[in-house]
């Protein structure tokens, strides 16, 4: 997952039910798309291209675009409505009509509200073109349940307190033991790997790592400027696999430690069932099972577990080739992730704060580089965070301490059939805020 700069909010806006014609009826044509657009006036025609565009099946583009706004608004539009397009089909809930503006009331298939807001210009031009997030309310734990699974996704969510010896007590929570999609998360476990080389004296933060073709094929976030055969040091590769959720420093972590390392890691933490994850898969492994070519998912699926390690091995035997036409869909439907439980979660980032002693310090600040939300921080002085994000899983977590020294464990796990653009990672870092706001935190 790439660095959240904080919470997307926005004032909702006034809805209007009706077009600015003032026509209560859905129109034929706007049947797909909910309520009606007027096009008697260059904003409505504009707003009604808007949403013919992010509904249609064809990728958002420069040419289209083009046809719309003026020139300096084409590439931030083509971003804007792309995020629309991957979330589709959007639907309308409102329109209100101003003079030469237009502003859509919006809603994704997973509950997302959004306004739309465009201007026109002289020339029929869109030369305004915002899309704002309406956060929803959040006043009671029921209330995450009740957006969440209205959401259509196999969700979890956990706030445990951490009592003394790194003991989760669960406060509030659904779905606390079901084995879900970590996506990235799973880094925690091997950063605690690290930490207990650390420890041993088996590893040094200072040693360096030398970057490979193989591990820069995986993706990197913050190393992505250094060429093979550049050198990296186990601190600066741990701290971009939690606060850039660096795939490349990840595998070459893995590589240093070996896979038994974190193999033992996740036995340390309390995971519910280590043995799902052994062999511990690297990033080449599982983008190679999820996401590369050949394409091994239905065979993954089928596999027992002796036949998915032969697959770990085979995909060990060639470089990691994406496949374009799978880059935006869920392994997971076929069990290609990395896979915990909230319960699991709240475990892992207990130990890494019990590890993190001695030689092992640094972990602290390793998960605190980033705290990826925004919190008052007289009242939360200490975040370490981790989340995650691969096509149809979104994931969150936080090890945060308030100002009585009391240590909380706050995750989320979101998985759907399909993929979901940024617009989900805002809405749920939305409901994050607010939930952080109900922990029973002392005066």
């Amino acid at each position: 997952m790439r660095r959240v700069a904080g919470l997307v909010t926005a004032a909702a806006l006034v809805v209007s039910s009706v077009s600015g014609c003032g026509q209560t009826n859905t129109a034929p044509a706007d049947a797909a798309y909910g309520a009606h657009i007027g096009t008697s006036t260059p904003q409505g025609l504009r707003a009604k291209q808007t949403m013919d565009m992010v509904n249609s099946d064809w990728p958002i583009g420069d040419v289209n675009v083009r046809t719309m706004a003026v020139e300096d608004q084409v590439d931030h539009i083509i971003d804007a409505m792309g995020n629309l397009w991957w979330d589709r089909p959007i639907t309308v809930t409102g329109v209100h009509m101003g003079a030469g503006t237009a502003t859509l009331h919006v809603k994704t298939p997973y509950g997302a509200e959004q306004d739309i807001e465009l201007r026109t210009d002289d020339n029929g031009l869109v030369d305004r073109f915002d899309v704002s997030l309406r956060s929803p309310v959040i006043e009671k734990w029921s209330d995450i349940d009740a957006v969440l699974a209205a959401s259509g996704a196999r969700y979890s969510y956990q706030v445990s307190r951490v009592a003394e010896g790194g003991k989760c007590q669960r406060v509030a929570g659904t779905n606390t033991e079901m084995s879900l999609p970590l996506a990235s998360i799973f880094k925690l476990y091997v950063l605690l790997a690290v930490a207990e080389a650390v420890k041993v004296g088996s590893v040094e933060w200072d040693d360096e790592l030398t970057i490979t073709e193989r591990a820069k094929a995986v993706g990197s976030a913050g190393l992505e400027e250094l060429p093979p055969g550049a050198t990296v040091s186990v601190r600066a590769a741990a701290q971009q696999m939690i606060s850039s959720s660096d795939n490349m420093a990840t595998d070459l972590l893995i590589e240093r430690l070996g896979p038994g390392a974190v193999e033992r890691a996740l036995v340390a933490a309390g995971h519910h069932d280590p043995a799902s994850m052994t062999p511990f898969p690297t990033m080449h492994e599982m983008f190679s099972v999820g996401w590369g070519e050949p394409d091994l998912r239905e065979q993954w699926k089928q596999a027992d577990h002796r036949g998915r390690v032969a697959l770990l091995k085979q995909t060990d035997s060639r470089p990691y080739e994406p496949d374009p036409t799978r880059t935006h869909t869920p392994a997971s439907d076929y069990g290609a992730e990395w896979y915990g439980s909230a319960s699991d979660i709240c475990r892992v980032h207990a130990a890494l704060q019990a590890a993190a002693v001695g030689e092992a310090a640094p972990v602290k600040d390793i998960l605190s580089a980033i705290p990826g939300v925004e919190l008052d921080r007289a009242k939360w002085p200490y975040i370490g965070a981790k989340g995650g994000n691969l096509p149809g899983d979104l994931t969150f977590s936080w090890y945060a301490v308030d100002h009585t020294g009391q240590p909380w464990v706050v995750s989320f796990q979101l998985n759907w059939p399909r993929y979901r653009s940024r617009t989900a990672a805002s809405w749920l870092l939305s409901i994050v805020h607010q939930t952080f706001a109900m922990v029973p935190v002392a005066d």
